[in-house]
């Protein structure tokens, strides 16, 4: 009895491997959310003011690291980092709907908020609620 048991749940939970593995995706280069302004303090002290887009449901991605190296992250909340003086009018799109696009990464220091860095980012689309 415990041996057929024992086989009966191998075979379930191979079953599910397959798609487990497969559920972290490569980052993609466009992400839509809700774009809100983060504060908090580094460490030393000093406060820390970020622009974040926050996703709904959390996909899981594989993302390469400073290294080289790739971690599975589920994209909750993004640390955007803007393109050239891109970030100069974000302030009118916060609160709102958002597409931006640019390189996904892992957070590698202190100042670094969320479960992702977008370098390089550009908000491509702002919605508004007319839009809906």
């Amino acid at each position: 009895m415990f041996v057929r048991m024992a086989f009966l749940g191998g075979a379930l939970l191979s079953g599910f491997a397959p798609a487990y593995a497969s559920e972290c995706l490569a980052p993609p280069s466009t992400i839509t959310g809700q774009l809100r302004i983060v504060e908090t303090r580094h460490p030393d002290g000093t406060p820390i003011r970020a622009f974040v887009v926050f996703v709904e449901g959390g996909q899981c991605v594989s993302i390469e690291d400073v290294d080289g190296d790739h971690a599975d992250v589920v994209l909750r909340d993004i640390h955007l980092a803007p393109k050239d003086d891109e970030a100069a009018r974000w302030s009118d799109a916060v609160g709102k709907e958002v597409t931006v696009q640019g390189r996904m990464g892992i957070p590698f220091t202190a100042w670094h908020v969320g479960s992702a860095m977008m370098f390089d980012a550009a908000i491509s689309v702002v919605r508004t609620s007319s839009d809906e």
